[in-house]
């Protein structure tokens, strides 16, 4: 493992979201790779929409740098680890570049901390910024917003400025021009308006990767673009001049078995969000990572100890995954012979007795939990979650604490009363929020994401849960009282 991180990188910020720096990163990450760079992304905060578009630009799994979540230390380590075998480094900002979850309490004390933004993880990485500014409806004000983010630098981390959707060429001379005059900062690069780059924006972000046919063509006109319309040989000099981080090593858990056990993970369209890291944590603990299709599979993988069901975004793959009977009595099959499951997000929702889809359509899903789901468009549960365990669970003893990202557009319609809460939650500002989650011996489903990378002992707890369920139907199967297949044979 590295002892210091001196990879060239550059954060992309922006004034807020839609300015344009998801179409930078991706136009930067094409145009590096073209010069033959080896590149890795990653995202601030809690994204698996934006990371998808990155991990597809640059060939590699994109990677959140989440402050709140992970802390300082968690944030350099990712970066380190991340950064192994390439050469250059692009980190998308969230929102705007001082957006984080709440300022500090003593603003007298500390009048240039932005907790949680992405200025603040530019500063624990070291990374020089570059501030996108979407030009298409402003001219000298351009200038008055990138003083502005100046002052508020105190670290003087911001070294440019990037134009997006300039209209015409007289605009962009005007821009730059008082952007140089008034802040003192140089104007990298200015994209036009491009009619034919198609990466349609839903209400919360992004059109998911998989649905959007466009992407390659996308990408690639982004990165001719930047090519084109940026000094790219001064970007990557201001790249090189990142200083090095110096991460903690993250230690390797010792697998309390030198055999791994087999964690099947759902993923196709339906459950894709994922922090990549956890799958690494899981395999670092000593998990055997076997992953699924709940869209496709008839069955589940023989030999698991745990199954994991992630996260998805579209309900459009609600009635085909209800349709699939096979795979849902397999599922069923599993957890009834001890199978651990631990689930978030979608997978609580497909772990359900019943979700109903916005169009007033009801499907029977799998039943492991007495609840009923209603989809609505517009029920949007979404911030950080600073989370203590509720009930004794596979991820730790009553009052563990952990933090954690919510985002979802559903609520229960039955159920949930009679079930042992997972978690007693609580908004990143500390406003309680009751409980949330459900749990028993064999199950965990929480609408919470977890980045295991938080703490130590998470991955492995889980890892330990998987070995635990596989002994015990181990031990079933000699004594003669039951299967050690997870799936019908």
């Amino acid at each position: 493992m590295l002892e210091e991180v001196g990879i060239p990188r550059l954060v992309v910020g922006g004034l807020g979201s839609g300015s344009g720096k998801t179409s930078i990163s991706l136009g930067l990450t094409a145009a590096l790779r073209t010069r033959g760079r080896t590149v890795q992304t990653f995202k601030v905060g809690a994204d698996f929409i934006d990371t998808a578009y990155l991990a597809h630009a640059s060939r590699r799994p994109c990677r959140n740098l989440d402050s709140w979540v992970l802390g300082a230390e968690g944030v350099r380590r990712s970066l380190m680890h991340g950064a192994i075998g390439a050469d250059r480094v692009i980190v998308e900002g969230a929102m705007g570049l001082l957006d984080g979850h709440g300022m500090p309490a003593d603003r007298a004390a500390s009048p240039t901390d932005f907790p949680g933004s992405t200025l603040e993880v530019a500063r624990i990485i070291a990374a020089p910024v570059v501030l996108v500014i979407d030009a298409w409806a402003m001219g000298e004000t351009a200038a008055a917003a990138a003083l502005g983010i100046k002052q508020l630098d105190s670290t003087g981390s911001v070294v440019g400025v990037i134009l997006n959707n300039v209209p015409n060429d007289y605009r962009r001379r005007v821009i730059e021009d008082a952007i140089w005059s008034l802040a003192r900062m140089p104007v990298l690069g200015a994209l036009p308006h491009i009619q034919s780059v198609h990466i349609p924006e839903l209400r919360t972000g992004l059109l998911p990767l998989l649905q959007n046919p466009h992407v390659d063509e996308a990408i690639a006109e982004l990165g001719e673009a930047v090519t084109r319309h940026c000094d790219l040989d001064l970007i990557e000099r201001l790249m090189e001049g990142a200083h090095p981080v110096h991460p903690a090593v993250r230690r390797r858990i010792t697998p309390s078995s030198p055999e791994p056990v087999r964690i099947g993970v759902a993923f196709d369209d339906a459950f894709c969000f994922y922090y990549s890291e956890n799958l690494e944590l899981l395999e670092d603990a000593g998990a055997e990572i076997v992953t699924f299709s709940p869209l496709e599979d008839a069955t589940l993988p023989r030999d698991l100890g745990l199954i994991y069901m992630g996260g998805g975004i579209s309900e459009a793959f609600v009635p085909k995954l209800a349709s699939n009977h096979p795979f849902l009595e397999s599922f069923r099959r599993a957890h009834a012979h001890g199978v651990t499951v631990y689930a978030e997000g979608c997978g609580l929702q497909y772990s359900a007795r019943s979700l109903r889809t916005s169009d007033g359509a009801t499907h029977q899903m799998a039943g492991l939990i007495p609840i009923d789901i209603a989809l609505e468009a517009g029920a949007l549960h979404s911030g950080y979650r600073d989370l203590s365990i509720a009930t004794p669970s596979m991820l730790g003893p009553v009052g563990t604490r952990l933090r954690g990202h919510e985002f979802h557009f559903s609520h229960l319609l039955s159920g949930g009363d009679c079930l042992n809460p997972a978690y007693r939650m609580h908004d990143c500002d500390g406003e309680p929020l009751g409980c949330e989650g459900w749990t028993d011996p064999l199950m965990l489903a929480s609408f919470i994401h977890l980045h295991f990378g938080q703490e130590r002992e998470l991955a492995g707890r889980l890892v330990a849960a998987a070995r635990e369920s596989l002994d015990q139907r181990m031990h079933s199967t000699l004594a003669g009282r039951g299967s050690l297949f997870a799936a019908p044979v």
